[in-house]
């Protein structure tokens, strides 16, 4: 049976359980992670916790809504056994009536048809560490290599552990403002999100100086022998020297040759995929979902945005 139960009355015990032993834990779906990023989340539970479901939802306008919060890639389905597309049809069956739009993302690789939804291939790019570095760095592009080079030669430094609201604010000053897609609240968030990551160690700091001064830095979040890549930032002044690819470089080689994949975020913008799999990452795919029951007066407003 297959029950929608709010984040409040969960067992959080067995809901942490049941991502553990799941055959792709993420670290998207602890409950602790879900606190930090869903203003409000629910989840659909099959019987004793055998497989779950979250999601995120929120209302406008009186409407109730599931999206895909920001800081996450997707949610999807986690249970012991290999999910079917049986599994998903019956939990995408069971979302309750009144959330009358969904947008999600699911952690699934293969393409199908779910009745009343529209499916979407998107992609991120990971790197298996089980390597040695040298091996690892054979794959890197010349370009990539060139910048390495260039940003030994420009003495920049390679420190870890820096705060992380610093991290926070480079982003915003580099790449936030830029994107004009977060708002005040979700820098706070984002910040909290860090910090939670460290205090429940799953998480990694490091940053590039050139000589006193911060030139790049960035996040990564670590669980279930993944590190996943969550936000950084550049100045101009550290991207003229390659201050992110030696950042990477130096992530790279000190967490080389263990049993672990690097979760670039990823992105199926060209360009930003192309970065990152300047240094040797492959694509992977997941499917993002959409559902809309909406009246068909508010499908014709196009300003109507959630």
């Amino acid at each position: 049976m297959i029950q929608y139960i709010h984040n409040s009355e969960l067992n959080k015990e067995k809901w942490d359980a049941c991502i553990r032993s799941s055959q792709e834990p993420s670290i998207f779906v602890y409950s602790w992670y879900m606190d930090a990023v869903c203003v409000n989340w629910g989840a659909l539970v099959l019987n004793d916790y055998e497989a779950v479901f979250p999601f995120a939802f929120n209302k406008k306008f009186n409407i109730h809504y599931i999206y895909q919060p920001y800081f996450t890639r997707y949610f999807g389905i986690y249970s012991k056994e290999l999910v079917s597309t049986g599994l998903i049809e019956q939990f995408l069956g069971s979302i309750p009536s009144f959330f009358k739009y969904v947008k999600i993302c699911l952690n699934a690789s293969k393409n199908h048809f779910f009745e009343g939804y529209s499916t979407e291939e998107r992609k991120y790019q990971a790197l298996d560490l089980n390597y040695p570095f040298e091996e690892l760095k054979r794959n890197f592009s010349e370009n990539t290599k060139r910048n390495v080079k260039k940003a030994v030669k420009a003495n920049l430094r390679v420190e870890w552990n820096i705060a992380p609201l610093r991290i926070v604010e480079l982003f915003r000053t580099t790449k936030g403002e830029e994107l004009n897609t977060f708002g005040e609240e979700d820098y706070i968030r984002l910040n909290r999100l860090m910090i939670d990551c460290l205090e429940n160690k799953s998480g990694e700091t490091i940053a590039v100086y050139d000589e006193k001064e911060l030139c790049a830095a960035a996040f990564f979040m670590y669980s279930d022998k993944r590190f996943v890549y969550l936000k950084s930032g550049v100045t101009d002044q550290g991207r003229g020297k390659g201050a992110m690819h030696l950042l990477i470089n130096d992530f790279i080689q000190k967490h080389s040759q263990k049993e672990n994949i690097l979760d670039f975020g990823g992105s199926s913008v060209e360009s930003v995929a192309r970065f990152y799999k300047s240094f040797g990452a492959g694509d992977c795919v997941y499917l993002q979902l959409e559902k809309n029951n909406l009246f068909k007066l508010i499908k014709c407003i196009k300003s109507f945005k959630f």
